[in-house]
């Protein structure tokens, strides 16, 4: 899931698919990266492809609070896990709460859904897909199994 910063408020703000040098330790192989630096944040999400899904790795560095939105082009699902902070997401006028070491699948039509942050480190990994392919969250022991096959060292 791809959180970015509104470009009308943050015109400034750096996009780049190369993760800055001070943070190269987290970089992923074979991952594909979007990062996003301004000087109220540093957003660096990476995501690897597989069949049926899409693993999201994010690691948030926010200097003072804001909001972020994403803004799928179809309908998207995703489980999100909490890994470092709590998160909290406004999707259709309501507010899911994430805490550390929590699972919430969020469900996101084709329009804008905000995550709301405040100072600290966000770290997190989502497994998204589409309609089709919906019935893979439903499964938690499945996800937590392949978060934890990809990501064995980074979460659990």
């Amino acid at each position: 899931m791809l959180f970015q910063l509104s470009e009308q408020n943050f015109p400034d703000a750096i996009h780049t698919s190369v993760i800055p040098e001070a943070y190269a330790s987290i970089a992923l192989p074979d991952h594909t990266v979007n990062a996003t630096i301004d000087d109220c944040c540093t957003l660096i999400h990476q995501s690897i492809e597989e069949n049926n899904y899409t693993i999201w790795v994010n690691n948030f560095f926010i200097h003072k609070p804001l909001v972020l939105y994403v803004l799928p082009e179809e309908p998207t699902y995703s489980l999100y896990y909490s890994m470092e902070n709590t998160a909290r997401f406004l999707i259709y006028d309501k507010v899911s709460v994430i805490a550390p070491e929590g699972f919430s699948i969020l469900e996101m039509a084709p329009c804008y859904h905000y995550g709301i942050f405040t100072k600290g480190v966000y770290r997190s990994l989502h497994l998204t897909v589409d309609a089709r392919n919906r019935s893979i969250l439903q499964n938690q022991d499945y996800v937590t199994a392949l978060l934890r096959e990809h990501y064995y060292d980074i979460a659990f």
